[in-house]
């Protein structure tokens, strides 16, 4: 490899480890901030509360993202 080639995996491992640090933060946001206010209501889903398929949802997605993100951090 060459010094290039090591300076850009070296920013690209630096931009995922940031973004590594600031998805609880996002999380964090998405489900403490008043976008959660939109899906307080009467509305039902197969038989869930729409509030319950949000947080449940985020925190799915929050999982997948987390992991997809330590396996590519795992190769480097």
């Amino acid at each position: 490899m060459n010094r290039s080639d090591l300076a850009a995996e070296a920013t690209r491992r630096r931009k995922l480890r940031e973004g590594a640090l600031l998805l609880p933060i996002f999380g964090a946001f998405l489900l403490v901030s008043p976008l959660i206010t939109v899906f307080i209501g009467s509305t039902s889903i197969f038989g869930l509360p729409l509030i319950f398929i949000y947080i449940f949802g985020i925190w799915l997605g929050l999982v997948l993202i987390a992991r997809a993100m330590a396996r590519r951090l795992d190769k480097g």
